[in-house]
């Protein structure tokens, strides 16, 4: 596991949660409550983020720009209510240097992507990100030319950010302004993007090989009393601590965090689990 942030995230959650100073206060308070006690517990998690079938990794993307600077945006994600499309809106917008108010992401549909992989496996924002980032990249540096040439400067010194394109000395051209001139100069505004997750591949009979391009990291410390005469629990305080890398959209990654949490929550505590003499499920 190369780049494992595990002890980090350890390191830094018990210091910011004041783990053993809450411990003693734990233990101070079990000693003078005899029906009601209270637990403190961490839990470390790491999740490889690709499908271990590799075939699977891979995903595409098609980007339309319109004379008008509108941009269409087609990926092989399926939005279920995780914020695919946001994030995915997001990546495009900020690959071409528009607002989000110019983009517009399309129900996904295999006559504009085929040949999708599930969204799963965690792997959703990772794949297709990546393939819509590549379609993106593709258009905008085939404007890159025009756009300096509007501006006086060289390609390199073109800046796409915040729906125009910028050069030195304050001047920029509008987006819409931009591809309407593209469009006048017969340079192709669609692209085609993909992306195939590298140097991963997988063994399942023999169980050996690289899985996974890299891991998800996080941990929780949770603090949590129960009744020892009705087995009623809550819980009191809860510090999580997730490296999520470059986030794409913070207020999303911070409702799946939560989300995810309160999940497990509800499996371990709202489940019954029940198991056959020989240990199955």
């Amino acid at each position: 596991m190369p780049h494992c942030r595990l002890p980090r995230i350890h390191a830094e959650l018990l210091a910011r949660c004041d783990w053993e100073a809450r411990r003693a206060e734990i233990a101070a308070w079990n000693a003078r409550s005899p029906w009601q006690k209270r637990g403190l517990g961490f839990m470390p998690v790491k999740f490889g983020i690709s499908f271990t079938n590799t075939m699977l990794n891979q995903a595409g993307a098609l980007v339309l720009v319109y004379a008008d600077g509108s941009v269409q945006l087609n990926h092989g994600g399926t939005e279920m209510g995780q914020g695919l499309h946001t994030k995915m809106v997001a990546v495009c917008a900020h690959e071409l240097g528009v607002t989000t108010a110019q983009v517009r992401c399309m129900a996904t549909a295999t006559d504009k992507v085929p040949n999708t992989s599930a969204t799963a496996a965690s792997s959703g924002s990772d794949l297709n990100g990546m393939a819509v980032q590549a379609a993106c990249a593709e258009i905008r540096e085939r404007v890159r030319p025009l756009a300096a040439e509007l501006l006086g400067t060289a390609p390199e010194a073109v800046q796409f950010v915040g729906g125009a394109a910028h050069g030195p000395g304050g001047r920029s051209v509008q987006w819409s302004d931009l591809a309407k001139t593209a469009w006048m100069r017969r340079i192709s505004l669609s692209a085609a993007g993909y992306y195939a997750t590298p140097n991963i591949a997988y063994d399942r009979t023999a169980g050996r090989g690289k899985p996974f391009h890299y891991f998800a990291y996080g941990a929780a410390a949770v603090e949590v009393e129960i009744s020892g005469l009705t087995g009623e629990h809550r819980i009191l305080r809860v510090d999580i601590l997730h490296d999520v890398g470059s986030s794409l959209l913070p207020t999303i990654d911070v409702g799946q965090i939560e989300g995810g949490f309160i999940q497990g929550v509800g499996w371990l505590t709202g489940e019954e689990l029940v198991w056959d003499p020989k240990g199955r499920l």
